[in-house]
């Protein structure tokens, strides 16, 4: 059951997904899709209460409160790939980072972008995009870190 991301419990559960490519332009047709998948989603024969954020060009930031199971999750996601593929938009892989560049976000993979940073390219006081938050409490307070305080830290010399 879809619900305005302002009523989500602080410990509703979140999934980033990343697009291959920006998402602006289809914003609304994007929404659309977020919110009849969110309208469908159930869990154990139960409506799961659901949300979403989109987030600059790239991010997609889907929202469950708790009592969902594995494969619920799992169709979901199946579901957003079908969606918006009939979109032209792909799912990238998690594993770059979003760094930003003045208001644009720019994508590194870990190892490049730690050497970057090591090679003083990119400095630790940059933000970056975290999407290691677990919940929608985290989402509001540390989506958005300075590398120095944020989990890559530890990986820098």
């Amino acid at each position: 059951m879809y619900v305005s991301y302002d009523k989500l419990d602080g410990k509703a559960r979140c999934w980033i997904f990343i697009t291959d490519k920006s998402i602006i332009e289809k914003k609304h047709l994007v929404s659309d899709c977020l919110k009849n998948l969110c309208q469908k989603w159930v869990s154990h024969g139960k409506d799961v209460i659901s949300s979403f954020q989109l987030y600059k060009e790239n991010f997609i930031i889907l929202f469950a409160e708790d009592g969902i199971s594995g494969c619920s999750i799992d169709s979901s996601s199946g579901l957003l790939r079908e969606s918006l593929n009939q979109l032209k938009i792909d799912i990238e892989p998690n594993s770059k980072i979003g760094i930003f560049n003045g208001d644009n976000i720019e994508f590194k993979d870990r190892p490049t972008l730690i050497k970057l940073i090591n090679n003083k390219k990119i400095r630790v006081q940059n933000k970056m995009i975290n999407t290691t938050v677990k919940n929608k409490e985290e989402f509001d307070e540390n989506w958005i870190l300075e590398i120095n305080k944020s989990w890559l830290i530890n990986f820098i010399k």
